[in-house]
């Protein structure tokens, strides 16, 4: 296997490790053999760890932005079924993992916000970025009669969030992608459906 030189690839494997072990439970040194580099690069490229965990929010908020982007800019699609497409993407992503490691986000929030004040306001900017595109679709969602309008986007774009990563974390537990399919269902099929 090569060796790794370039911050992004230690970053990314990085990001692997902590999805599937959490970020206190990986060490440097495990990161370091993931990535094959010597401590003196690691250290080159990141002052501590916690700088490391803040590349690594950045990456994913990154990959996951993207897959994000493709579907919410889908103009073929009415706006709720891109916000339900977006989490059905989240979804079989996890559903590939064998309903393990999650999202690092709400992974993370569990597991840092309190230690590290950097990364819990890191983790809040990217839960702000999420809100905004789901309240930007929700908005035109509104504007199509598809929801009612005395609805405030913001708060049901957070809630959307905040149930998604409760069921999320219920089906890590149970390892079983129902309370998942629950939220879909609850959320597209009766509580936002057109009546």
């Amino acid at each position: 296997m090569k060796r790794i030189h370039n911050k992004d690839e230690i970053v990314q494997a990085g990001l692997d490790l902590i999805l599937s072990k959490g970020f206190n439970a990986t060490g440097v040194e495990a990161i370091l053999k993931q990535a094959k580099v010597p401590k003196g690069s690691f250290y080159n490229f990141f002052s501590s760890k916690e700088e490391f965990g803040l590349a690594i929010i950045d990456q994913y908020v990154a990959e996951v932005g993207e897959i994000f982007h493709t579907i919410f800019t889908d103009e073929s699609l009415p706006p709720l079924e891109r916000i339900k497409k977006s989490f059905e993407a989240r979804i079989a992503k996890f559903e590939g993992y064998d309903c393990t490691k999650g999202c690092l986000v709400g992974n993370l929030s569990l597991e840092m916000s309190d230690q590290y004040e950097s990364v819990r306001e890191r983790l809040v900017q990217a839960l702000q970025l999420w809100t905004k595109n789901l309240s930007g679709l929700l908005l035109q969602a509104q504007e199509e009669r598809a929801i009612p309008a005395d609805i405030n986007a913001d708060m049901l774009a957070e809630n959307l969030i905040a149930s998604f990563q409760g069921a999320l974390l219920c089906a890590k537990v149970r390892k079983s992608l129902e309370p998942l399919r629950n939220f879909i269902h609850l959320y597209f099929d009766i509580f936002l459906a057109q009546r």
